[in-house]
């Protein structure tokens, strides 16, 4: 791949853009927005915020990485593309911001895979009531395995539920299904 001045990458930002595809590539599944801002933010030796933004939209806008809807907020991928390009220019990132990223996907590519599965929201209704929304998401997709509505009395009885569902959320999926699946 030879880089000119109609390259999407240009080579002083290189570097950063490469970062951000690692960190797809070591995450192994599409990443939220709110997920990927908040590994930017949680590691500002990597990538500052500012710089993720923008090395986010070129890498977009080259299709590097693919960008689908998911409700509020938005899923992104790593393109065939963009795994390509990293094979051939991986090594221009730092051999320590390599394994620091590594690491940090090994050890917390659970936590935000669960976060963005499993997600919930609560609502005041008009009688004072509050109406919760328990979803579980097909990995990696916008479409919904599960959606449950349940109406509580207190706000405090949606916090207390909606604080144990992503804990609880693949349980209460299978119970529901061997209920409904049982002879």
């Amino acid at each position: 791949m030879q880089l000119d001045k109609t390259s999407p990458f240009v080579a002083d930002d290189m570097a950063k853009k490469l970062i951000l595809l690692f960190i797809f590539e070591k995450m192994e599944f599409p990443l939220a927005d709110a997920s990927i801002s908040e590994i930017v933010v949680l590691n500002p030796a990597w990538l500052s915020y500012m710089d993720f933004r923008d090395a986010l939209y070129a890498l977009c806008e080259a299709k590097f990485i693919h960008r689908s809807s998911s409700g509020n907020d938005p899923l992104f991928c790593l393109t065939q593309s963009g795994r390509a390009c990293l094979s051939h220019f991986y090594t221009k990132i730092p051999a320590s911001i390599r394994e620091e990223i590594t690491t940090y996907a090994r050890d917390n590519k659970n936590r935000f895979k669960r976060s963005q599965e499993y997600t919930y929201d609560y609502f005041r209704n008009s009688d004072g009531t509050y109406t919760i929304l328990l979803k579980i998401k097909e990995g990696g997709s916008i479409d919904n395995m599960l959606e449950v509505k349940l109406k509580v009395s207190t706000r405090a009885d949606a916090i207390k539920a909606t604080s144990k569902w992503k804990d609880r959320a693949p349980n209460v999926y299978e119970g529901i299904l061997n209920i409904l699946s049982d002879e």
